[in-house]
């Protein structure tokens, strides 16, 4: 994006007020922002919306998979509850905290990623994340045409290519329609989904020998599962301040931390756990019909309306994808050349992302998450766990949530084109992890010596954040805190959207 401009190049019309507002305000129509600062007359939202958009955008249906990988792999479902329940608190800590950033820093989550690996540097980076949301398009609808067909809804074909019109519409019209869309969908799953588990509860149909304690008890599979349920979660960290980034500045870093946690991790684990227990019911079953016919045994019917309702819930998600992976484009096309943050440019970044991954989606076999999902998040997890680490300890630890917005997009700035510090610790982190790796294709030695137990991502993330703080102990962290004043002067007061 162009270098914004300073207070007497440009005369805006908010300017002389600085108001923010705490109340959700009205669906507006498409949304004009991408990259660029929203300034605080624009800033609106409540903390419920952390919690809700979260919560509907974990439980959908992609989350079965990796609730169902515990039984598939042989754990018993009272283990592969608890393992679920470790690796979501993992996984939610990190991804809840990036949601801060967004208030305090008025832009999406990748453009963050500038003043730690400097302007060319994040180009890797955000390269992962288009791949990360690209994928998640991929097989949310691929997931959703096979769901749909069947409930006998139609072919497998045709509601892949609906779902990918409709996240796209929600993605075009972006960051007021996915809240309001997920608020909605939030509450009518809590209702299909507390029904669904009293039924289950109460309902006898579990296999005794699935929720006995003693002598099932795996390590290798325990880590595996609670390994895969932290890596799933933490894949949401790529995107979390692109929906909080038009809340009030002055919003609370706990509060919406705690918001955010609430949302992510109920959402995700209960989703989770639904795909857990079909699974252990119904192991010999697809796993959407496994999760029918489990639904069905509290009442007929009720599997159809969980699938639905989580059918929706992808639609809107994969919305999520499509917005975040349009904003991760234009920020690396940005780095390339600065571009202006038009509605054009949203468009088409947009487009290509949506176009391309349902093409895709329509040519892959329905079961193809099953025999890859793991494989996936694995990797995913190998590329993501320095980076999120990194991004922390730089916005709590040494920068402090001191940034300068104007210098993040100036391409002569004080953030450079390149952060050695940065790049120096995502590599070697990276290179310990891969003793520790442990996939079909490749098993690392030391997760030879462990029988197969994968700790890459658990060594990942320390290591990274460790690194990348004692590589900043020589970084003039004071002489940036004196240029932002300055160079940030008047911010709100010129920001506005490029129609």
């Amino acid at each position: 994006m162009s270098e914004l401009p300073r207070s007497s190049e440009l005369r805006s019309p908010h300017s002389g007020s600085s108001a923010t507002t705490a109340t959700t305000a009205p669906i507006r129509g498409i949304e004009s922002r991408s990259i660029d600062y929203v300034p605080a007359s624009e800033r609106h939202g409540r903390l419920s919306d952390q919690a809700t958009i979260w919560f509907a955008g974990s439980a959908q249906l992609l989350s079965l998979s990796t609730g169902a990988i515990g039984i598939w792999s042989g754990l018993n479902l009272f283990w592969t509850l608890i393992a679920l329940a470790v690796g979501t608190i993992i996984g939610t800590i990190p991804v809840a905290a990036h949601a801060s950033q967004g208030p305090h820093l008025g832009l999406p989550q990748m453009v963050q990623s500038r003043p730690q690996f400097g302007r060319y540097g994040s180009m890797f980076i955000w390269a992962v994340a288009v791949l990360v949301y690209w994928g998640y398009v991929v097989f949310g609808v691929n997931t959703m045409g096979a769901t749909a067909h069947q409930l006998g809804m139609g072919p497998s074909w045709l509601w892949i290519v609906v779902l990918g019109i409709v996240a796209t519409v929600f993605a075009i019209y972006g960051y007021d329609w996915l809240h309001v869309g997920q608020r909605i969908v939030t509450v009518l799953l809590v209702i299909a989904l507390l029904v669904f588990t009293v039924g289950a509860a109460v309902g006898g149909h579990i296999p005794a020998g699935q929720l006995s304690a003693s002598g099932t008890f795996d390590l290798t599979k325990f880590l595996i599962v609670a390994s895969a349920a932290a890596v799933y979660q933490l894949s949401w960290a790529f995107f979390v301040s692109d929906y909080s980034r038009y809340m009030p500045a002055h919003t609370s870093h706990r509060s919406i931390i705690a918001y955010t946690a609430l949302g992510a991790g109920l959402g995700v684990y209960w989703m989770e756990a639904l795909g857990a227990i079909a699974a252990a019911v119904f192991p010999d079953a697809g796993l959407t019909g496994a999760l029918q016919d489990a639904s069905d045994q509290v009442f007929n019917g009720l599997g159809a309306i969980v699938l639905i309702l989580g059918g929706i819930s992808l639609a809107i998600f994969t919305g999520m994808c499509i917005y975040g992976g349009s904003l991760t484009l234009i920020s690396a096309a940005d780095s390339v050349k600065p571009v202006s943050a038009t509605r054009a440019i949203r468009m088409v970044t947009i487009l290509l992302i949506a176009i391309t991954a349902t093409v895709v989606g329509l040519f892959i076999p329905d079961d193809f998450l099953n025999g890859t999902f793991y494989t996936v998040l694995a990797v995913l997890g190998y590329l993501m766990a320095p980076w999120t680490a990194i991004n922390l300890v730089d916005y709590f630890l040494v920068r402090k949530n001191r940034y300068s917005v104007r210098e993040i997009f100036n391409p002569a700035g004080m953030y450079g084109r390149w952060n050695w510090r940065g790049l120096t610790a995502y590599w070697i982190s990276f290179a310990v992890m891969i003793p520790f790796m442990y996939l079909s294709f490749f098993h690392g030695f030391i997760a030879n010596a462990l029988n197969g137990v994968d700790l890459a991502f658990f060594v990942g993330i320390p290591v990274a954040g460790v690194l990348y703080w004692l590589l900043c102990r020589s970084l003039d962290v004071q002489r940036e805190w004196r240029i932002i004043p300055e160079a940030d002067r008047d911010l709100d007061a010129v920001a506005k959207p490029v129609e």
